[in-house]
């Protein structure tokens, strides 16, 4: 199989907050979750599609249907790049820091590709579960928070 170097790294802050959005199927969030493990620094994934078939015990053709959908949402580079390496969105890939992320993406060279998720309703609670608990939303009374030493940037999906 395929070594490469397994990160934790830096997210961008709405990364997982929008990923609630992309309604992947099951075998499209395993390959995902693969590829979020095995990336580099700035989402270079050195994996061949056979690897990925054999680690989840499934074939290459299912593998191929779960890339082609990650592709068609914008996760993964929508042309592919060189055989055994996937590059991620840099909007979801993982990053050493902060700044390397917010470096990276305010770089002109950088390509970031569209991010297309499915219309989603969001259905409103009918309930609050924490009613009765102790839990306060805002435990420090609304004392302002301090201010990012760095801009943020935006996470810019495609509608």
């Amino acid at each position: 199989m395929t070594e490469s170097v397994r990160i934790s790294g830096v997210r961008h802050p709405d990364y997982f907050e929008n990923m609630a959005d992309a309604e992947l199927t099951k075998t499209g969030t395993k390959v995902w979750n693969i590829l979020q493990s095995r990336q580099e620094y700035a989402g270079t994934v050195r994996l061949r599609q056979k690897d990925l078939s054999e680690r989840l015990g499934l074939t290459e053709s299912t593998v191929s249907r779960a890339l082609d959908e990650l592709k068609e949402r914008g996760l993964v580079h929508p042309q592919g790049t060189k055989r055994g390496v996937i590059l991620i969105n840099p909007l979801f890939a993982a990053y050493e820091s902060t700044a390397h992320m917010v470096n990276h993406l305010a770089d002109p060279s950088t390509y970031i590709w569209p991010v297309t998720f499915p219309e989603r309703t969001i259905r409103r609670r009918v309930s609050d579960p924490r009613t009765g608990t102790g839990f306060d939303p805002d435990p420090d009374g609304g004392e302002e928070a301090s201010a990012p030493e760095e801009q943020r940037p935006n996470l810019r999906l495609a509608g």
